[in-house]
């Protein structure tokens, strides 16, 4: 079976290599690509195949817009996006799942058993909307 290819988008470079170095390994062994800007990680997004996005909010160009880009129908979702970011506000969270995120982790109360079950969870979950 192929692996899972998640998508993680963080300008902060420590974090980057902390997340994507815990989701590469055992037992999760995902296929994960990184990018230090939305920019960069939409055009990943649209030249790779992407099974998940884990997405930071706090970046120079903001994740916010970003979101944007990935989900322009957040009615049809084709790439789930996992929000991982710092900011623990309830209604920038609730924002966030409105335009379409999943979910919303904040970093600091965030295992990386719990980010690899949220990626899972939102993969089956873009894929039962897509068999509707």
């Amino acid at each position: 079976m192929q692996p899972l290819t998640v998508l993680l988008i963080d300008d902060n470079s420590e974090d980057r290599a902390y997340w994507s170095s815990s989701l590469k390994n055992p037992p999760f062994g995902f296929l994960v690509l990184e990018a230090a800007c939305g920019e960069s990680g939409f055009k990943l997004c649209q030249s790779q195949h992407v099974d998940c996005v884990v997405l930071d909010l706090e970046m120079p160009e903001s994740g916010l817009f970003t979101l944007l880009k990935l989900i322009p129908d957040p009615t049809r979702r084709r790439v789930p996006v996992v929000i991982l970011t710092k900011l623990a506000q309830p209604s920038l969270i609730k924002l966030m799942k409105s335009m379409g995120a999943y979910e919303c982790l904040v970093k600091e109360y965030c295992s990386p058993e719990n980010l690899a079950d949220t990626i899972q969870q939102a993969i089956a979950a873009v894929k039962s909307e897509g068999a509707v």
